[in-house]
């Protein structure tokens, strides 16, 4: 039997990240893991989806589909439609 290169799969603790760079990296692939899997949603069981991320205050990321614009003016102006859920 060969000896094990790496150790496989392990749960890692969840830390916020110090150094701004990395925090910076860190955000912007999880942004694209988590939009990527917000299109998958929306398009394998045919929803309609809004994701709106703030990041640090300054930087502002939205993903919609169809559109975020659309859906929130949905939101706004049809609200009594949405009181029987």
């Amino acid at each position: 039997m060969l000896p094990r290169k790496s150790k496989g799969l392990q749960k890692i603790q969840m830390v916020r990240v110090g150094n701004a760079s990395d925090l910076l990296v860190t955000f912007s692939k999880r942004r694209y893991g988590l939009f990527t899997t917000a299109s998958k949603l929306s398009i394998l069981c045919g929803v309609e989806i809004a994701l709106i991320l703030f990041f640090g205050g300054i930087k502002v990321c939205s993903f919609g589909r169809p559109s975020v614009e659309n859906l929130f003016y949905f939101i706004l102006f049809q609200q009594q439609e949405f009181k029987r859920f």
